[in-house]
């Protein structure tokens, strides 16, 4: 058995740090990969909460293009989520600093 090893608080805040920033790196590096211009035709279905319910009726030439559109538009908003929980973790890390 292995004995586990425990960080101190201000070790564990910069781990957290460190895997927010890397989390926002790999969603902005996935983003370089996928389309996130919307074309006219699919507009209607952004935001939509049904994907697979809305997939089924989607003409299959527009089935991976609408998913990916879908996907860019899930890491926009895993960037903004990241760098919000990313900013909190900072000004405590701050203050453990200090």
């Amino acid at each position: 058995m292995t004995e586990e090893t425990q960080l101190t608080p201000l070790q564990a805040r910069i781990a957290e740090v460190a895997q927010y920033e890397a989390n926002i790196a790999l969603y902005e590096t996935i983003l370089e990969t996928l389309p996130t211009e919307w074309p006219e035709r699919l507009m209607q279905y952004r935001g939509a909460k049904n994907q697979h319910d809305i997939i089924a009726g989607v003409g299959s030439a527009d089935v991976e293009l609408l998913s990916k559109l879908w996907y860019a538009d899930e890491c926009v908003k895993a960037v903004k989520t990241e760098t919000l929980e990313l900013t909190k973790a900072k000004a405590i890390l701050n203050v453990l600093q200090s």
